[in-house]
């Protein structure tokens, strides 16, 4: 049968009504120019007991719609894991939005997926969030060939008896910190697997290798548990062929995360302001000068002219060793430069010229 759009567009119409006509209990559906609400008023968290306390309150801004989330003190923390929860750093300039939806997400308990650029901050964020909330903070880095013994625990020899030695994903999970995945399509998938049953709703960890009852293996979260995946990517692949290990992730895994939060690099306001809390001593014609490099540089690592892009991280060395050396170019080179190819290298000195003069 060949395909008609004018028919099958009928067909959609009249399934439309007759969805319609089934929620408002056999009514006749309303007409096309009344505007009928999608969905009721928002019901975002409320301030609620002493551990509570307004988004706008904690991070010092205003923001459109405003909610509660949960500052936990010391005393409430288990002593195991109370010496991990970060100190704020006062030089961070924090990306209000996205630190926003990553709050609200740990409000409703979400596992986060947190995709960006090298550099964009999403690590930074993650801790700067668990810092301004009292949140123990525990942070993984993954690679090809980490095994599932250091991540969530063995057993070892002490004393000439047998014990088993925890990991940092089970005194997460069981005492109540922020796990941070890092660089997690690098992750081996027996690994991946590990974590499948924790990112589920209502789930938990099971330690099959500790010594026990099938109960006793059973890592029930913590009620303050929280998990993030970061990583340059969705789980998709790498699409532009910059980030060497990245593989196409298993797609139960990447359906699992009820948040997702994409990072891209700073406004130029926002940088610039990163510039002056961490390199007060640059002019600002100076960090004018060098986000107008950086961004030249980002389009063309964007157009695949480039396989090296200015990160922040490189922008701020960039400036320390400014101060240091007292000239631009060599602090570039030694900060930047030399990391490139020569094909690389000769657009970027181009590039340079264009911003700084030769």
């Amino acid at each position: 049968m060949a395909f008609d759009p004018e028919e099958t567009s009928k067909l959609v119409e009249n399934a439309i009504r007759e969805i319609a006509r089934a929620n408002a209990g056999g009514a006749a559906p309303a007409k096309a120019e009344e505007k009928v609400p999608l969905v009721e008023a928002a019901a975002l968290p409320e301030k609620k007991g002493k551990h509570s306390k307004m988004f706008s309150e904690v991070f010092g801004v205003k923001v459109p719609h405003d909610f509660a989330i949960t500052v936990l003190d010391k005393k409430s923390i288990p002593v195991e894991i109370a010496e991990l929860v970060p100190t704020p750093d006062p030089t961070y300039n924090v990306q209000v939005e996205e630190a926003y939806y990553l709050l609200l997400a740990w409000e409703n308990n979400d596992k986060v997926l947190m995709s960006g650029p090298k550099g964009s901050g999403k690590s930074s964020l993650v801790k700067y969030c668990a810092a301004m909330t009292g949140r123990p903070f525990i942070r993984l880095n993954m690679n090809g060939d980490i095994e599932s013994s250091s991540i969530f625990g063995h057993l070892v020899v002490e004393g000439g008896a047998t014990k088993w030695q925890s990991g940092a994903a089970q005194e997460a999970i069981q005492y109540g910190a922020v796990l941070l995945i890092d660089e997690w399509e690098i992750m081996p998938p027996e690994v991946g697997m590990g974590f499948q049953n924790v990112l589920e709703d209502g789930g938990y960890l099971f330690l099959k290798e500790m010594p026990g009852t099938s109960k006793e293996k059973m890592i029930i979260p913590h009620k303050n548990f929280r998990l993030v995946y970061a990583g340059n990517t969705v789980g998709q692949g790498d699409e532009m062929g910059a980030f060497a290990g990245v593989a196409v992730q298993n797609t139960a895994t990447i359906d699992r995360f009820q948040t997702t939060i994409i990072l891209d690099y700073l406004s130029v306001e926002h940088e610039t302001q990163v510039l002056k809390n961490t390199v007060p001593s640059l002019t600002p014609q100076a960090i004018t000068k060098m986000l107008q490099f950086a961004n030249l540089v980002r389009t063309a690592h964007t157009q695949g002219n480039a396989s090296l892009t200015v990160s922040p991280r490189t922008l701020i060395n960039w400036g320390r060793k400014i101060v240091m050396l007292g000239d631009v170019k060599k602090a570039l080179q030694y900060s930047f430069i030399n990391k490139l190819s020569t094909s690389d290298k000769k657009l970027v000195l181009e590039l340079y010229a264009k911003v700084f003069g030769k």
